[in-house]
C-alpha cells in the first residue's frame, strides 16, 4: 500500500506539472501556423549531487529512457482537462529520497516512424552525449515568435534590439533651465529690429501722408459719385476690396507687386510712426519734470507734492484724459525715459514690441538691468548708424541733432564690452602693419594675376543643374543664398586678454545655422601668411586671403572648444566656405578651431584659455614633441626610400615653408 500510495502522488504531481507547462507552450501563437505539428516528451532519470532543489545534475547518464511522440495535433489548445498519461520509467535511484524525474522540452520537429524507432534503440551512453539536461521539472521558455503576414510588414523597417547601444535617457536628471528674462529678449528684439529689413525713416511717412492726400482730393468725381482708389491713384467703381484685390491679382500680376510694395511703404510709415510716438512720449516726461521744476521755483512756498499735482491736472485739460487714465500712462512713458537716459535715443527707436509690456510691468527694471543698457548704448549706435544713415532726422521733432555719429561700414569700428567710445578698425593695426587697410565685400575677389579669367572654385556638375538663381530650389542657407542677404547680426570688439579684436554674436545662432560666407581675395602661392587653403577640384588648390579685402569672419578668433566651424557648400556650381554655429548663445563670442595644420611649426601660444587647450603650456610642449617626432619618422622613411632607389645619393637639407590652412586674425 505504500509503494502503491507513493506512484499515485508521484504520478499526480507529475501530471500536474506536465499539464501546466504544456497548456502554456500550446498557447502560443506560433503553434497555429505549424503545418504539421508533433508534441514530443522526453523523461528520463539519472542520479543528482543531493541537493533540496533538484538543480545541479551529476552528469551520470540515464539508466533508462523512453521517448513518446505524437504524430499530429488537431487543436492548439488540449480538448479534455484530463491529465496525460505517463509512461512508465524504471531506473535506479539517486543519492537522495526518491528517483529525480526532468523533463526536457525540445524544439519541435518532424519525425517519422523510423525515426521514431531509431531513437528509440539509441543508447543510453550515446544518448547522453548530445542532450544538455535540465532539472527542477520546469519547461524552457521560448520567446514570442508570433508571425506576420507579408502585407502587413511590407516597408515597414524595424530596429533591431541589440544593433546599437543606445544612451540612458537623462531626462529626469537635467536641471530645468529658466528662460530668457524679459530684459534679454528686449536687448534681443532691438538688435534683431537693427539688423532686419524694416527702414526706419522720415522719408517713407511723407510718401504716405502725401500719398493719402492725393487719394483724398481724387476720391470724388466732377459729379461727386464715390470711387474707390487702388495705391496708385486708379480710379474705378465701388467694389469691395476683396474682390478688388482678388480680381487684380489674378488679372494682371504687376498690380499685385505693385500692391506688395504699396503694403511695404505702410507697415515702413507705420513703424516709423510707431518710433516717433515713444521718442515724443518719452521727451513729453522729460517736459513734465521741467515743467514741475519751474512751478516750484517761482513758487517758493508751495510745495513740491502741489506743484506736481498742479502741473498733472494742466495736463490733464490739454489731453482731455481723466487723471487715473493720465497716470497709467505716464508710468509707462517714465519708464521710456529711464530707457533713453541709459542707452540712449536707438534704443527706443529701434525696441520691439516688448517694449511696452517691460515697461508697463517694469520687469528687470533694476541698477544692475540699466547697467547693462550703458554698456551697450555705443555699440546700439554704432549698429544704428551705419545700417539707418538717417534714422537721427526722427530726433529733429525733440530738438536733438540730426547729424550722425558713427559714419562708413558697420565693422569698421571695433567696439568695447565695458562701453567706452568705440575705435576705428584701422587703428587696431597700424601697431603691426602701419599701411593697413581694408575693404568690406560681400563676394569673394579672383586674383586675376593667379587665375587669369577661370573660378578654381568651380565644380562640374554631376548632371545638368539650373544655372538661374530665380529657378533654383535649393533652401539650406536661405538667409545667405537665394534671396535677399540681410546684415548679419555681429559685432567687431575689442578682446582683453591680449588676442586683438574678436566677433560677438548679438543673438543667438541655433545649431547648424549659417553665420555667412568666408571671402575674400581667391589666389594662389602665397606663403608665411594667414590663408584658407581649400580645393574644389583635386589637384586645383586655391587660397582665400583676407590680408586687405574681406567680411567679419576675418575676425574670428581660434579655441581649443569652439563653437563653429568652417564647412564647405556649393551653390550654383561655386564651392563656398561658410561659418556653420554648433549652437551659439546671444552675446558670446565666436570661434572656430583653426586646426592642428595652422599651429604645426608656429611660434604662437594659444590664448584660448579653455581647460582642453592643446597649444599653450604643457599642451604646446606636447604639440611640438609629436611634430618633431612625425617630421623625424617621415625623414627617416624618405630617406630609406632614396637609398632604396638611388644608392649612393647624397641629399641637401630640405627648406621648410610654413603655410597656415585657417586663418587668424591679426
Amino acid at each position: 500500500m505504500e509503494s502503491s500510495d507513493k506512484a499515485d502522488c508521484l504520478s499526480s504531481r507529475v501530471s500536474r506539472a506536465i499539464l501546466k507547462q504544456l497548456t502554456t507552450a500550446l498557447e502560443m501563437a506560433s503553434v497555429d501556423q505549424l503545418a504539421h505539428p508533433m508534441l514530443r516528451i522526453e523523461a528520463f532519470v539519472q542520479d543528482g549531487d543531493g541537493r533540496q532543489d533538484g538543480g545541479g545534475m551529476a552528469g551520470n547518464p540515464p539508466s533508462h529512457v523512453h521517448i513518446m511522440t505524437t504524430k499530429s495535433i488537431k487543436s492548439a489548445r488540449p480538448k479534455e482537462d484530463k491529465p496525460p498519461k505517463l509512461a512508465r520509467v524504471q531506473g535506479r535511484r539517486g543519492n537522495g529520497d526518491g528517483p529525480e524525474i526532468t523533463i526536457v522540452d525540445s524544439a519541435y520537429s518532424k519525425t517519422t516512424p523510423e525515426t521514431e524507432t531509431a531513437c528509440e534503440d539509441i543508447p543510453d551512453t550515446d544518448r547522453s552525449s548530445h542532450r544538455r539536461s535540465l532539472g527542477a521539472l520546469r519547461l524552457r521558455a521560448k520567446p514570442d515568435t508570433s508571425l506576420v503576414s507579408a502585407f502587413e510588414s511590407q516597408r515597414r523597417m524595424q530596429v533591431g534590439e541589440h544593433n546599437f547601444p543606445k544612451r540612458a535617457k537623462t531626462q529626469a536628471d537635467i536641471a530645468a533651465t529658466p528662460d530668457k528674462s524679459s530684459f534679454d529678449k528686449f536687448i534681443t528684439g532691438i538688435w534683431e529690429h537693427i539688423h532686419g529689413g524694416v527702414h526706419l525713416e522720415p522719408q517713407s511717412l511723407v510718401e504716405q501722408l502725401q500719398l493719402t492726400a492725393t487719394g483724398a482730393a481724387h476720391a470724388l468725381t466732377d459729379n461727386d459719385d464715390p470711387r474707390l482708389l487702388n495705391p496708385h491713384g486708379v480710379q474705378g467703381p465701388t467694389a469691395p476690396l476683396s474682390s478688388v484685390c482678388l480680381n487684380a491679382a489674378a488679372d494682371n500680376p504687376e498690380l499685385f507687386r505693385s500692391s506688395n510694395v504699396f503694403c511695404r511703404k505702410v507697415t515702413q510709415a507705420s513703424r516709423t510712426c510707431r518710433s516717433i510716438e515713444v521718442i515724443i512720449q518719452a521727451h513729453w516726461v522729460e517736459q513734465f519734470d521741467s515743467y514741475v521744476e519751474f512751478l516750484a521755483a517761482t513758487n517758493t512756498s508751495m510745495p513740491l507734492g502741489k506743484c506736481r499735482k498742479a502741473a498733472l491736472m494742466r495736463a490733464c485739460r490739454d489731453f482731455e484724459w481723466s487723471e487715473k487714465e493720465l497716470r497709467n500712462k505716464m508710468a509707462v512713458w517714465r519708464g521710456y525715459k529711464q530707457i533713453k537716459d541709459a542707452a540712449g535715443w536707438a534704443t527706443l527707436v529701434f525696441a520691439g514690441m516688448g517694449l511696452y509690456r517691460l515697461c508697463k510691468y517694469r520687469t528687470d527694471f533694476s541698477a544692475k538691468s540699466m547697467d547693462r543698457l550703458r554698456a551697450l548704448r555705443r555699440r546700439i549706435e554704432v549698429a544704428a548708424d551705419t545700417l539707418h544713415p538717417r534714422w537721427r532726422q526722427l530726433l529733429a521733432l525733440v530738438g536733438e541733432a540730426p547729424e550722425r555719429r558713427f559714419t562708413g561700414h558697420a565693422h569698421d569700428w571695433v567696439t568695447f564690452l565695458d562701453g567706452s567710445d568705440p575705435v576705428t578698425l584701422r587703428s587696431t593695426y597700424v601697431s603691426h602693419d602701419p599701411n593697413f587697410s581694408f575693404q568690406h565685400i560681400d563676394e569673394s575677389i579672383i586674383d586675376g594675376r593667379a587665375w587669369v579669367a577661370e573660378d578654381p572654385r568651380w565644380i562640374p556638375p554631376p548632371s545638368a543643374a539650373l544655372s538661374l538663381e530665380s529657378a533654383n530650389t535649393c533652401y539650406c542657407f536661405p538667409s545667405l543664398f537665394g534671396g535677399p542677404r540681410p546684415p548679419c547680426p555681429v559685432r567687431v570688439f575689442r578682446t582683453s586678454d591680449g588676442r586683438n579684436n574678436g566677433l560677438q554674436a548679438l543673438v543667438s545662432f541655433e545649431r547648424g545655422a549659417a553665420i555667412g560666407e568666408f571671402v575674400g581675395l581667391v589666389t594662389r602661392g602665397l606663403e608665411n601668411l594667414d590663408v584658407m587653403e581649400s580645393a574644389a577640384v583635386k589637384h586645383r588648390p586655391y587660397q582665400i586671403w583676407q590680408g586687405h579685402q574681406g567680411n567679419f569672419t576675418r575676425f574670428v578668433n581660434h579655441s581649443c572648444k569652439p563653437n563653429a566651424q568652417y564647412q564647405h557648400f556649393v551653390w550654383l556650381g561655386i564651392q563656398r566656405v561658410l561659418l556653420i554655429s554648433k549652437g551659439i548663445e546671444a552675446g558670446t563670442e565666436i570661434t572656430v578651431d583653426y586646426s592642428e595644420s595652422y599651429w604645426r611649426g608656429l611660434d604662437k601660444r594659444c590664448l584660448c584659455g579653455e581647460s582642453c587647450c592643446r597649444y599653450s603650456g604643457e599642451g604646446a610642449l606636447r604639440m611640438q614633441e609629436q611634430v618633431r617626432r612625425e617630421e623625424s619618422d617621415q625623414g627617416r622613411q624618405s630617406r630609406e626610400l632614396d637609398n632604396r632607389a638611388f644608392p649612393g645619393l647624397k641629399r641637401r637639407p630640405p627648406d621648410i615653408n610654413i603655410r597656415s590652412s585657417i586663418k587668424q586674425k591679426n
